[in-house]
């Protein structure tokens, strides 16, 4: 008889056409203790991916028949279809891109959005890091609650759909926006006891920039819908929202002026 309080297992798909790898990236996931399912090729992986529910998905980007970013961007279409018919409460599923040549596809990458990447060669400790944070972002998301970033990972991408903002609890991140010759811009930095992410939040448009972590962080993400509730149970968190709000006007109101004295 099944132990009816045995954890329930994260289900993964992982897409390769490399039989040996697709093999170790099993073997790492299920090891830690993940449902795996396997693809060959993006073509198989699309076949899986709509005959099941995954709460994660890997995926190489060199394969034959489809590619892994024609893989994506066919979850994609799907997934912002559902987002669609369910409203603010589905979330998409994380997906993940593997390849030794990342680079090659930078501009790809970029324009599929919300998608982490993992560089070839990595350890299993890569792995399990991505997965976990990923799996434990996607299970806050909805609610008030706790994420942990690593220093260098992105915590906002700007062009993202804007579905939450953030209280720093602990660590330092920075605040990044393209220029017009394609160049990153450090606009502001933020610490401890201040918000991030809130200005697409709250006029309800797309992230108008990056943030990345500059140190290992602790933040608590909160959502449109609990943002409310989530005021009047912290109302110094109102007090520094308007303080945030400000402070990045300001830091735009002197990036532009720096911009218009170059010319």
């Amino acid at each position: 008889m099944e132990d009816s309080g045995k954890k329930i297992k994260h289900k993964i798909l992982i897409v390769d056409d490399d039989s040996d790898f697709l093999e170790m990236l099993s073997d790492i996931l299920t090891t830690a203790g993940f449902k795996v399912t396997t693809a060959i090729d993006g073509v198989d992986g699309a076949f899986k991916y709509s005959n099941e529910t995954f709460d994660l998905i890997m995926t190489d980007i060199r394969m034959p028949k489809k590619d892994g970013i024609k893989f994506v961007q066919l979850i994609q279409t799907d997934e912002a279809q559902k987002k669609m018919r369910l409203g603010a409460s589905y979330k998409p599923i994380p997906i993940v891109l593997i390849s030794a040549s990342l680079d090659d596809f930078r501009v790809e990458i970029e324009l599929l959005g919300n998608i982490e990447v993992l560089n070839k060669p990595f350890s299993p400790k890569d792995v399990l890091d991505k997965v976990n944070r990923l799996l434990e972002k996607k299970s806050v998301t909805g609610t008030s609650g706790m994420v942990n970033f690593k220093a260098g990972e992105v915590v906002i991408k700007e062009g993202d759909e804007s579905s939450d903002l953030f209280f720093v609890k602990e660590g330092a991140l920075k605040i990044v926006r393209k220029a017009k010759n394609g160049t990153s811009v450090t606009v502001s930095s933020v610490g401890a006891g201040e918000m991030v992410g809130e200005m697409g939040f709250l006029v309800g448009k797309v992230r108008t920039a990056s943030v990345l972590a500059v140190t290992d962080c602790v933040l608590i993400s909160i959502q449109k819908e609990k943002l409310e509730a989530v005021i009047s149970t912290q109302p110094k968190w109102f007090k520094i929202l308007l303080e945030t709000v400000t402070s990045r006007l300001e830091d735009m109101t002197r990036l532009l002026a720096e911009e218009k004295s170059k010319k």
